[in-house]
């Protein structure tokens, strides 16, 4: 955990789109991420949100059957170390869940995070 991260709750972790990572509040801390497989050479993966943003993962689980992964892992500097993955299958609706994320870090954020951490 950095400095500048409020303490993480166990078992507690941001869902964040490419918006929400390339921000940097969430740096050093455990989130998901949720998108469509757009490439994984086996060092980064390349995701795809729900608003057409990238998210690289790095070190990630080259065995992938569907389309549709979330990814748990540390946010770092604009990527996300991978820790774990689910797969998701081939149709997920991911405009509604960008939606949803919106909702999260924007207008209901005190539902999900703790005062000293909201925008």
């Amino acid at each position: 955990m950095t400095p500048t991260t409020p303490e993480q709750e166990g078992g507690f972790y941001p869902r964040l789109n490419a918006a929400g990572i390339e921000e940097g509040r969430f740096d050093g801390m455990i989130v998901s991420v949720v998108g469509k497989q757009i490439s994984n050479d086996g060092q980064v993966l390349v995701l795809e949100d729900g608003a057409g943003g990238q998210m690289k993962v790095t070190s990630p689980d080259t065995a992938q059957n569907t389309q549709y992964v979330e990814i748990v892992g540390a946010c770092q500097e604009g990527s996300i170390q991978h820790f774990v993955t689910r797969q998701l299958g081939d149709e997920f609706d991911m405009d509604t869940y960008n939606q949803m994320i919106n909702l999260q870090n924007g207008k209901y954020q005190e539902l999900f995070y703790q005062p000293d951490f909201q925008k």
